[in-house]
């Protein structure tokens, strides 16, 4: 049965004794509501779902477990992607931020409108301080035949029911416009977002038209309310969010796409990704990059490109220990590099592969990779385990094949001591 039929039946249920005791006329059931990675895993949390209605009364309510007190969630509002195509008109989508929670605590929401209400529906907040956890890795998920990518998000839940969440590295769908592929992408990944929330990355197909020139991610966008504190002008194009003591950014490397109509972009996420790494630094967070583009051209030829020329310096200044990267569909682990060259002391960079169905014979071997693999046989996953003193990735085939297993020192760094007063 697959997730979104398991969901109604689950919210109607629940919902015809809520309904019953209140008198209200009908449950409600909606579609495709999966968690979005919140702000911060501790004190906040994010739902989205999906209606073909164009209703303006949702609205969320949330609780601590079995207690009377009934808080609402801040609403983000309706948000219509354009229609591109009058057979695939793709439904209007609902976030709410649930946030000001209590670490370490259980709650329920629930979603209700002027027809009636969902049941309740639990969550438990992580502690703040959190150091050791699973984390599930994707390559590049646009497919011809979206089943591949479900094969690969089921091989990598099933052996991995303990993941805390999962990022998805860009390129979700092979056309950002294409209502059909979301909505194949969302059949096949709900064994996921059934159980554990999505961090998404912006890739460079999901500024794509349906006649493949550039394009604004509306679609994108609307299907992912990503926690608010966006550079400027790319509100859900990059961001950032903390799970335990580990803060993550996920950037915007569209530039090829995006420039004409966000002139000054690099510019301006290079002055927030500079004041958002320093606060997460003096807060005591480890750091981890999400980013689609490597720093270097692709096919690599020695150059940075443009996401490298403003990002690179900032990941050497703040030292941050990982980056994963995609859009090349081949796996490769750098060693540690800094400005380009290794250095015992610098960054590891990861591209993790392809989980869908479009595999890419163009990547090369970069001189500082110490692992290079092109999964051109099968797709493959990564399992980021967060541990006190050290990240651990291991690269896995679909059939079980380990390609890859580092360890990455990363440990937690102290909050800068505050002078006393004289």
């Amino acid at each position: 049965m697959q997730y979104k039929k398991l969901l109604t039946t689950i919210l109607a249920g629940a919902a015809v004794f809520w309904n019953g005791m209140a008198g209200a006329a009908q449950p409600i059931a909606v579609e495709n509501l999966v968690q979005i990675i919140s702000k911060d895993s501790a004190t906040s949390r994010t739902v989205s779902w999906q209606d073909t209605a164009r209703r303006s009364d949702y609205m969320v309510e949330y609780r601590r477990q079995g207690t009377g007190e009934i808080r609402e969630a801040y609403m983000t509002g309706l948000k219509a992607p354009p229609v591109y195509d009058a057979d695939w008109q793709a439904p209007n989508t609902y976030g709410a931020y649930m946030q000001q929670l209590t670490p370490e605590t259980t709650y329920e929401y629930r979603i209700r409108n002027s027809d009636g209400t969902s049941g309740w529906m639990p969550f438990t907040t992580t502690p703040a301080d959190l150091d050791k956890y699973k984390v599930l890795v994707f390559g590049d998920s646009q497919s011809t035949d979206y089943s591949v990518w479900g094969k690969t998000a089921r091989t990598a839940w099933e052996n991995n029911t303990d993941a805390a969440f999962f990022i998805n590295m860009g390129d979700l769908t092979d056309n950002g416009q294409s209502y059909y592929q979301w909505k194949y992408w969302y059949e096949n990944a709900d064994v996921l977002t059934s159980h554990i929330p999505i961090a998404p990355v912006l890739g460079n197909h999901e500024a794509y038209s349906l006649s493949w020139t550039y394009a604004e991610p509306y679609t994108y966008k609307a299907f992912f309310p990503v926690p608010y504190g966006s550079p400027r002008n790319q509100s859900r194009l990059a961001y950032s969010f903390d799970y335990g003591n580990v803060h993550y950014v996920s950037l915007n490397t569209d530039y090829e796409e995006l420039h004409t109509a966000y002139p000054t972009m690099m510019a301006d996420e290079a002055v927030w990704l500079d004041r958002d790494l320093s606060a997460a630094q003096k807060a005591g967070k480890r750091l981890v990059i999400l980013m689609h583009r490597p720093p270097w051209n692709s096919p690599y030829d020695g150059d940075l490109d443009m996401n490298g020329r403003y990002f690179l310096p900032l990941f050497d200044r703040y030292q941050v220990p990982l980056v994963f990267t995609g859009h090349e569909h081949c796996y490769a682990r750098t060693v540690p590099v800094r400005d380009s060259k290794p250095d015992s002391h610098g960054t590891v960079y990861i591209t993790t592969g392809r989980s869908g169905t479009e595999a890419w014979d163009g990547s090369v071997r970069r001189p500082f990779d110490s692992v290079y693999y092109n999964p051109m046989d099968m797709p493959m996953y990564i399992v980021l385990q967060v541990e006190p003193d050290d990240f651990r990735v291991t690269a896995y085939k679909n059939d079980g094949t380990i390609i890859d297993a580092v360890t990455v020192p990363a440990k937690s760094p102290q909050p800068a001591a505050r002078k006393s007063k004289k």
